[in-house]
């Protein structure tokens, strides 16, 4: 081999060494400060909100360790390995230990952000038709529009809308009748909304929510930092407030909400302390339900359905967008035999 090829070769492997360890060392970092302080300054929750592409260098790094022979880099990067598998495996293996159902009624919920200006009804229709859903929940529903959107789906003669602002109208629709519905507290939920549905004879409470926007990248690169602690400081206090409402329930509870939050973010951690997410519960992959742009694939799991321990998962996955830039989530419940 010539000297300069060599040179290049060796100063290459140097430049993938120090990067590759550098990478290591930052990721172990970020592991400590997240089990130590989770969310608790701006730039940690960010990312913890985007903890699963922190591991995306991985990709690169481990076939570039292993061209170059660099084996102590290669048994290095088992670490931000073994951490993604600790954080992301439960989505990514199918989960072969369900528990026994008692054969019994089923009904289908939807968690479905329409977006504000999507006024494709027969996609919406569509969408909908297709999940089979006896329950839909909607985010982002414009108020002038309930009378279009309802009249499209004649199928769901049920229905309640929350005004909370002229984009942001959260409301349900339903095969079963509706018992009463009300508001959830604001503050702090902006946009929520609970449901008693009466499910064939049997009460079940539906909450509609849309927690508080990642949107901060709309403003002023000087406002970027204090609109985002504001954004994780009031979705913290809604996702308390929807812990507290579960925990005081009355009936078995579902919730259908556009959280936005990722399944490695602190809120997720407080609802998950007393719902369970069904799409982990029962399903696998990624569940990414946000589209951004032209980017042909959804980036991040936001969209979601809760349930109490009343009730039990059969299955849940990701439909079609129906023109949205979320897809929505599906689920198909029980009521668990007591």
């Amino acid at each position: 081999m010539p000297i300069s090829r060599r040179k290049l070769r060796a100063n290459l492997s140097y430049s993938l060494n120090f990067l590759g360890w550098l990478y290591i060392g930052l990721i172990i970092v970020w592991l400590g400060l997240r089990l130590v302080f989770f969310d608790q300054f701006w730039w940690l929750a960010l990312l913890n909100t985007m903890a699963l592409y922190l591991f995306a260098p991985v990709v690169f790094l481990l076939p570039l360790a292993i061209g170059f022979r660099q084996r102590r880099l290669v048994l290095g990067l088992a670490i931000p390995i073994a951490i993604f598998v600790g954080l992301f495996g439960e989505l990514l293996v199918p989960s072969f230990a369900r528990p026994e159902l008692t054969p019994q009624a089923t009904f289908n919920v939807m968690s479905f952000n329409m977006l504000w200006s999507n006024e494709n009804y027969d996609r919406i229709a569509q969408a909908i038709a297709a999940a089979e859903a006896d329950i839909v929940g909607f985010q982002e529903v414009r108020p002038p529009n309930t009378a279009a959107l309802t009249a499209a789906l004649p199928d769901y003669p049920y229905n309640t809308f929350q005004k909370a602002d002229l984009y942001h109208t959260v409301g349900l629709i339903s095969r079963f009748p509706i018992v009463s519905t009300q508001p959830l507290p604001d503050p702090p939920v902006e946009r929520g909304l609970e449901v008693v549905v009466d499910v064939n004879g049997q009460l079940l409470s539906v909450i509609v929510a849309h927690l508080a926007p990642n949107n901060m990248p709309l403003f002023p690169l000087n406002q970027f930092v204090a609109e985002t602690k504001d954004r994780y400081t009031r979705r913290a206090a809604e996702a308390e407030t929807l812990r507290q409402k579960v925990k005081n329930r009355r009936h078995p509870t579902v919730v259908v909400c556009d959280c936005n939050m990722t399944d490695t973010s602190q809120t997720y951690v407080q609802l998950r302390s007393v719902l369970a997410d069904s799409f982990q519960e029962v399903a696998w992959g990624l569940g990414h339900t946000l589209r951004i742009g032209s980017i042909p694939f959804p980036l991040q799991r936001l969209d979601y359905v809760w349930h109490t321990d009343e009730l039990q998962a059969i299955t849940a996955y990701v439909g079609e967008s129906g023109g949205s830039d979320h897809q929505p989530v599906i689920t198909q419940l029980q009521f668990a035999q007591k």
